[in-house]
């Protein structure tokens, strides 16, 4: 009888087995009997998924990393469900072991946690106390992970190499990890460099190996688990905690290895050239100005013609040689037909015969007739600054400051119109009439400057044709323009203030800061913060890595973000509001009184707000007023919404 029962044991269906270990992890340990794996591993993943479940409803973006490894760990247990339970059918024709104490308490164990995870609300000090934890438990667990390679190698029958080189890898990263959270810090930058540390202690190992193969006589074996483990696990934390600082930044010298530029600094030599005069014709409609290595400050002034100022530094030893390379540096100017062009020419120098002096330039045009531009002070508001009293005590109200702004150049407009077409008592109507055919239209100025390597300064500009401003590595700085403006960067920080016209921004890695803007601002970025302020028009905001803040807007508003919390407050609602953001939280400040109907959704995470709308579950809605604009919301964390002038 039991030689038959054997026989009927050994009758499981491979393809059943395979089937319901593929179905749930455990699954085909419990059908081929051997229940203490199986619960284990059902016990497991529900662990590892609803782990994975609270911490994105707490905050994903606090506990992403850990979220990303628990994430990892899923495709793991379905391997071992998979593989093992096939081993499992080969092992019935042994004798079963009998449960064991131990086995029933970790059991019981898997069970109480999961208990928790269930019973995890907010707010509570148990809901607290998880949170906490989650923080900090990332480093300890990748130090377990690392002591247990360890022990793994020293009971096997053979010599895996790079078992102890994983272990110790990852025990670094965990270590490197959990100083960062503890301290606030970013040490496992570093990781950037110490990566070739693999080799060495790899090498180690097999020096080892031949030192100890005598007396262990054990089988030289590549650990190729444990390996891509430690590879896994850095390179995802890596990835995760320097996202960042990845983008880009480093493909940009590689473009163009045989043309690629060496630029001086502003070192060595320093010469003032001569102030080079260029006639503004009145047919004149285009400035251009190009330079490859230095500044560009652009401003208007009272003078009648276009002056450059023009200074030059060679960064080399010898005088002589920076004397004859600072000759040759000079601005070449151009015109046809309308359109006038400022070139940097300069000769290059240095070992490699690519290095160019580096040339600044001030260039001062004339003001258009018929148009103020109010002068900006050089330091008038502090864009940079965190505090919102400071913000608000800084930036004028958008809607007096665009009505007083308004009002004046209504005012000043019409006193200019009277005193144009109004006939004194001195011209009869035919003089009046004579006078507007002569009188000549106002000249629609266009700019263009572009830097390779170098900042831009524009300031107090006349520019009704629109200034396009770009820069491949350097900072953009425009203020006081009346005119459109186009700004384009690739690396460096871009900043509009007190723009009259509409504002496009374009950045690949930095930070966009635009203020006091009377049209409407297109801006984004691929890595880099985008903060705005008193934009009377309407916004469209999108970054894919970085914070979006935007503070007073009059018109409808449309923002995104792929990593990073979104932050929009505005005493009026003037159009829809779309606000997007997939890892980070959304925070709204609306006005009290208003016209405006909120539609709100969260993947994960809670919806807080004081204004009488309707939360349930994962989704907020309501309307006040009227409902005349939609302000729709989509976060993957937590929303929160809530009156202006209310405490934080």
């Amino acid at each position: 009888m039991q030689e038959h029962g054997m026989k009927a044991e050994r009758r499981k269906s491979r393809l059943l087995t395979v089937l319901l270990a593929f179905l749930w992890p455990g699954a085909g340990h419990l059908y081929t009997g051997e229940y203490t794996r199986g619960l284990l591993l059902a016990a497991g993943i529900l662990l590892d998924g609803g782990t994975i479940v609270r911490l994105a409803d707490a905050d994903g973006a606090k506990h992403l990393l850990l979220i990303v490894y628990l994430g990892l760990a899923l495709p793991v247990f379905y391997f071992i469900s998979v593989y093992d339970a096939l081993q499992s059918l080969d092992r019935q024709a042994e004798m079963q072991p009998g449960l064991k104490l131990r086995d029933g308490i970790l059991i019981m164990v898997a069970g109480i946690l999961l208990m928790l995870l269930l019973m995890l609300r907010q707010p509570t000090t148990l809901f607290t106390w998880f949170d906490d934890a989650a923080s900090y438990a990332v480093g300890p667990v990748l130090g377990l992970l690392a002591v247990g390679l360890v022990l793994r190698q020293r009971v096997a029958e053979v010599f895996r190499l790079g078992s102890f080189t994983a272990a110790l890898f990852i025990a670094a990263a965990g270590g490197l990890l959990l100083w960062d959270e503890i301290h606030s810090s970013n040490v496992f930058a570093l990781m950037r460099y110490w990566w070739p540390a693999l080799f060495i202690c790899l090498g180690g190992e097999l020096v080892a190996y031949s030192l100890l193969q005598r007396r262990t006589r054990k089988q030289l074996r590549l650990d190729f688990i444990g390996s891509m483990a430690a590879v896994v696990i850095a390179g995802f934390g890596f990835l995760v905690t320097q996202y960042a600082d990845l983008p880009f930044r480093w493909i940009d010298q590689y473009v163009d290895l045989n043309g690629a530029q060496d630029y001086g600094e502003e070192k060595g030599f320093h010469y003032q050239k001569e102030v080079l005069i260029v006639p503004m014709e009145e047919k004149t409609t285009a400035i251009q100005i190009y330079n490859v290595n230095g500044k560009v400050t652009l401003q208007s002034g009272n003078n009648d013609v276009i002056s450059i100022d023009t200074e030059v530094w060679v960064d080399v030893d010898d005088q002589a040689e920076a004397d004859k390379m600072a000759e040759k540096a000079k601005i070449e100017a151009s015109s046809s037909g309308e359109k006038i062009t400022l070139q940097a020419k300069s000769s290059s120098y240095g070992d490699n015969g690519t290095r160019k002096p580096r040339i600044n330039i001030t260039v001062t045009v004339p003001r258009l007739p018929n148009v103020q531009v109010e002068e900006m002070a050089e330091a008038e508001i502090d864009l940079e600054s965190d505090d919102p009293v400071a913000q608000e005590n800084s930036t004028p109200d958008p809607s007096s400051t665009n009505s007083s702004n308004s009002s004046n150049n209504v005012e000043q407009a019409s006193a200019t119109t009277l005193s144009s077409t109004t006939p004194t008592p001195e011209q009869s109507p035919e003089q009046v009439e004579e006078q507007q055919r002569n009188k000549q239209p106002m000249r629609q100025l266009s700019v263009l400057v572009h830097t390779d390597n170098g900042p831009i300064k524009v300031k107090n500009l006349d520019a009704p044709g629109g200034v396009e401003l770009s820069s491949d590595t350097g900072e953009i700085l425009a203020e006081g323009i009346n005119g459109s403006i186009q700004a384009k960067a690739n690396n460096g920080t871009i900043t509009l203030r007190h723009i009259t016209g509409d504002a496009s921004i374009t950045l690949l890695n930095g930070a966009v800061t635009a203020a006091s803007i009377t049209g409407d601002v297109f801006a984004e970025a691929t890595n880099g913060a985008l903060k705005m302020t008193s934009i009377s028009g309407n916004i469209e905001a999108d970054t894919k890595n970085g914070k979006v803040n935007i503070n007073e807007a009059s018109g409808s508003v449309k923002a995104a973000t792929l990593n990073g919390g979104i932050e929009l407050a505005s005493s009026v609602v003037g159009g829809d509001w779309d606000v997007d953001s997939s890892v980070g939280e959304i925070k709204l400040t609306v006005p009290r009184y208003g016209s405006y109907t909120v539609y709100g959704s969260v993947t994960f995470g809670a919806i807080m707000t004081d204004l009488p709308l309707e939360v349930s579950k994962k989704t907020v809605r309501g309307t006040v007023g009227d409902g005349q604009y939609r302000l729709q919301i989509n976060a993957n964390n937590s929303i929160a919404i809530q009156y202006a002038g209310a405490e934080q």
